[in-house]
C-alpha cells in the first residue's frame, strides 16, 4: 500500500509532534542528542547490559557460523 504525498506529509507531522511531545525536541539533532543521553544513562544504570550481551553473543555466533559455512572459500588458503 503506497501513500500519496499528502498522506506522507500528515504522517510526518504526526511523527514530529510525537517526538516533540515525548522528548521536547524540535529538530532532528535535538532528538538524536536526547536519545543518546537516554541510552547512555540506561547503560550507566545497567538497564540494558543484558540486552547488549545477548546482541554481542548472537553477533559472534552468526559470524562464526558464517565462517564455518563458507570455509571452502578460505579453507584452501590455510593449507598452503
Amino acid at each position: 500500500m503506497a501513500f500519496n504525498q499528502s498522506e506522507k506529509n500528515e504522517i510526518e507531522k504526526i511523527v514530529k509532534s510525537e517526538i516533540k511531545s515525548f522528548l521536547d525536541s524540535n529538530t532532528l539533532k535535538q532528538f538524536e542528542t536526547k536519545l543518546i543521553d537516554i541510552i547512555s544513562s540506561e547503560i550507566k544504570k545497567g538497564g540494558i547490559n543484558k540486552d547488549i550481551k545477548l546482541i554481542v553473543v548472537k553477533s559472534l555466533q552468526d559470524f562464526y557460523e558464517y565462517l564455518f559455512t563458507s570455509r571452502n572459500i578460505w579453507g584452501d588458503r590455510l593449507k598452503r
